[in-house]
Parts: structure tokens; C-alpha cells; sequence
């Protein structure tokens, strides 16, 4: 019942109805979610205090969700990952972790054929797409390139990272020494800098530091933020709890400061 209860409000809050396993079904969950949530260290930050404190880094899934519901929050690929395996695997859908060199996870969706599903990497990735086949997507932003050939999967983005998936599923569990690496302001850049992305009306819209950039379909829009458009940006138009963005605040600066 306590499980009905969490599904329906997720459910609720990516405007999905719930039916039966299927392709269609998913990538409805796929796209709202890559729309409604968003991308951001501010949790990650306030989950490594956590973490330091109890080996955990990883918030519970009734934490991640109530902060995804009720607080405008979002996470990075660990947290988007393990929010979306726990959601479609209560669905009833067959679901495995798989991992991306160098450092992020993603999701490996069982229908008809193996799908690959990422809502955790700022792409414009609003389908599942069939594990084994090429593809590419283009958006304003930025050109996503899955090429599937004998020697593996590459994903090439333009402008971005190029990364090799391991398409074989992998265990949570093991994945505890990359966890922790993530979680090490040493050798972790996403700790070191605030940066949260979403869609704003539809636009594309990060904020890296200070530096707010929108992708309009006319093109780039680029801005240096004051500490005051920096805050209404975060709480007002992101849709971002300020408590919670003030508390993330807090640990970085005094992190940065040592």
C-alpha cells in the first residue's frame, strides 16, 4: 500500500497514467521525466554531508521522490538512475543498472529487445531506444550520437564527452568504489561546482556557477548572474526550495573554503 501510495504521486507528477508494460507506456515515463526533473548537484551536495556521516551516499527513494515532488529538486545519474530503476521495476518492468566509461549509469529496459533509457546525462534523450542499433539525436543544444559497432557502444556528444557503455547489466553493490570516487571533492568535478539544468518553458537552460546559458531554437543565450538573479533563477523560475538550496550553499562555500 505504502508502495501504491508513492507510485501514484510519481505517476501524478510526470502527468502518466499507469498501464500495463510497454513500449509506448515507457516512454511516456521517459519523456515527462526528462522535462519535469532536473539535473543538479545541489542534492549531491547535501547528500555527501550525509554520506561522510554514514557511508551512504545515495538518498532513500522516499527521500529522492519527496524531493523530486514536493521541494523542485532533481539529482544526477546515480540518483536519477536508482529513483527510475525502483519506479518502472515496481511497474512491473525488467530493469538492470548499466555503466558508462568514464563514470555514469544508466538504464537497461527489457520489451521486445534490450532498450537503453537515460535521464540522468542532460541529453535530449526523451524515448527508450533499442540497445543494439545507432542512432542520433539533434537538438539546439547539442548533437547525441549512439554508434553501435563490433569493437562496443561510443556516445559521442557534440559539444561534450565521449563515453563507452558496458551494455551488460551490473550490480548496485559493486558499483560502491565509483560511488565513493564521485562522492571525493578531490578528484569529483561535479561536487565542485553548483550546476543545475532543466527546461524552462521548453528551453534548454543550465546555470554552472554564476554563468546562466538558454538554448533557444534562434540560438545561444548567454548570461553572468549576480548573487540575487542567481537566487531567483534557482528558486523562482528552476522551481528549486530555497531552504534546501540555501543548506547545499552553505556546505559547498565552507567545503570550497578548505
Amino acid at each position: 500500500m505504502v508502495n501504491d501510495k508513492l507510485i501514484n504521486k510519481i505517476l501524478n507528477f510526470l502527468s502518466v497514467k499507469k498501464e500495463h508494460t510497454n513500449l509506448s507506456f515507457l516512454n511516456k515515463i521517459v519523456k515527462n521525466h526528462q522535462e519535469k526533473i532536473k539535473w543538479e548537484t545541489l542534492t549531491k551536495v547535501i547528500d555527501w554531508q550525509n554520506g561522510e556521516e554514514t557511508g551512504q551516499f545515495l538518498p532513500s527513494i522516499d527521500i529522492y521522490f519527496e524531493r523530486v515532488i514536493n521541494k523542485g529538486m532533481g539529482g544526477t545519474c546515480w540518483t536519477h538512475s536508482v529513483g527510475l530503476h525502483w519506479l518502472l521495476t515496481q511497474l512491473g518492468f525488467t530493469v538492470y543498472y548499466v555503466y558508462m566509461e568514464p563514470g555514469h549509469i544508466c538504464l537497461r529496459v527489457e520489451l521486445d529487445q534490450p532498450y537503453y533509457v537515460d535521464v540522468g546525462y542532460c541529453a535530449p534523450l526523451f524515448q527508450a531506444y533499442p540497445m543494439f542499433e545507432s542512432f542520433k539525436v539533434k537538438d539546439q543544444r547539442e548533437i547525441f550520437d549512439y554508434s553501435v559497432t563490433n569493437e562496443g557502444i561510443k556516445i559521442i556528444r557534440t559539444p561534450g564527452p565521449v563515453k563507452t557503455l558496458n551494455p551488460n547489466p551490473i550490480i548496485l553493490q559493486d558499483m560502491k568504489p565509483i560511488i565513493q570516487s564521485s562522492n571525493n571533492w578531490d578528484t569529483s568535478p561535479v561536487l565542485r561546482e553548483i550546476q543545475i539544468f532543466g527546461y524552462i518553458n521548453g528551453v534548454p537552460t543550465s546555470l554552472k556557477k554564476n554563468v546562466l546559458k538558454q538554448h533557444f531554437q534562434t540560438g545561444k543565450s548567454e548570461k553572468v548572474l549576480n548573487k540575487g538573479e542567481i537566487e531567483y533563477w534557482v528558486t523562482q523560475l528552476f522551481g528549486i526550495d530555497k531552504a534546501m538550496y540555501n543548506k547545499a550553499l552553505e556546505i559547498y562555500e565552507n567545503k570550497m573554503k578548505i
